[in-house]
């Protein structure tokens, strides 16, 4: 059995569902990480449902949980993984926070990768405050990998994803304006794609030599709606990313590397792998609950909830959360099907 690895995770609490820190857990426990949780929101349920109940942490609460574990000496970290913080003061004392372990685990000649997800909206929508965009522009450029997702990645990029190469334009914007080594666009669909029937993960990554490396993956689209993605994907990027970089850091130069043997490349590869499985069990569950309550509703002459009211969309939110334990194998194991490619097209 492989030895245990040691994170932070820093997002959101949920007590049902999977998102935040609830949808990172499991998936880095199953790959032999110690996790340690500090939740920056403590909710009965995702917000997804319209109602919950709960309280975000302030900075000073979340600045408290990380004092008592550096009293304890439990801050010597791999990696830690930023998602969600509610707002700009909490983002700024999460940042440093990071900073602080780092120095403190550079002092006993560890390295610590910090593996940031800009959380700030989806979806053309923006769910934090705007003061929150420039502390998170402030911090980029300390992060070992980003993970922005195409909103996200055309905020901070200032671009709109109007063809596919505005994508990869967007991956060289936002080296430029931050400087952060390995970039990765979660997920973008471009405005003239006219049938949506693929996305595009898109990396970017540095090599020890300085030069940049750009790659994409083109993934089947899932027409379902899914919560708690972002999050899976940062943190089994933690994980994989961590994985390959540390094998590969022994090495002087990395100029023999072939790009589809970069830890970032492979890393990609791997998580879109497991998510794409994860979304695949989570929408053929949610087709097995539409075919029960369609029957059910023939059978007893009684109607399903119209779309868009409360009820139709707490009972679809309920199950449509993510399908993290059935797909606990792939997760462990996951089958590469779809590579990367260098030459956009």
């Amino acid at each position: 059995m492989a030895d245990a690895k040691r994170i932070l995770a820093v997002s959101s609490h949920v007590v049902h569902g999977y998102v935040g820190n609830r949808a990172s857990t499991l998936p880095l426990q199953l790959l032999y990480w110690d996790v340690d949780v500090l939740n920056t929101v403590s909710f009965s349920n995702h917000t997804g449902y319209t109602q919950w109940r709960g309280d975000r942490h302030s900075a000073q609460h979340i600045r408290e949980i990380y004092t008592g574990l550096k009293m304890n000496t439990l801050t010597d970290y791999d990696v830690v993984v930023t998602g969600y913080i509610p707002g700009a003061e909490a983002v700024r004392e999460v940042g440093a926070i990071v900073q602080e372990l780092r120095r403190d685990n550079a002092e006993l000649g560890r390295e610590v990768l910090w593996i940031l997800d800009p959380v700030m909206g989806d979806e053309a929508k923006l769910y934090v405050a705007p003061d929150v965009i420039p502390v998170y522009e402030s911090l980029l450029p300390l992060a070992t990998v980003i993970t922005p997702n195409q909103f996200e990645a055309e905020l901070l990029s200032g671009i709109k994803f109007q063809s596919g190469r505005d994508i990869m334009k967007a991956l060289s914007i936002l080296y430029d304006k931050f400087g952060t080594p390995n970039i990765v666009i979660s997920s973008a669909v471009a405005a003239d794609d006219s049938k949506k029937e693929e996305f595009v993960c898109a990396g970017q990554t540095r090599r020890k030599d300085g030069s940049l490396v750009q790659f994409y993956l083109r993934l089947p689209f899932i027409n379902t709606y899914f919560t708690g993605t972002g999050d899976l994907f940062a943190s089994l990027m933690s994980d994989r990313f961590w994985t390959y970089y540390t094998a590969a850091k022994g090495a002087a130069a990395d100029g023999d590397v072939p790009d589809a043997e970069l830890p970032l490349v492979r890393a990609v590869e791997d998580v879109s792998a497991i998510v794409q499985v994860v979304l695949r069990n989570t929408a053929d569950e949610v087709q097995k609950y539409n075919i029960r309550e369609d029957k059910m509703a023939a059978e007893t002459g009684i109607p399903r909830p119209e779309r868009g009211t409360k009820e139709r969309r707490i009972r679809d939110m309920k199950f449509g959360e993510l399908r993290l334990i059935q797909s606990q194998d792939k997760i462990r194991v996951p089958d590469v099907v779809v590579k990367a490619r260098f030459d956009f097209a």
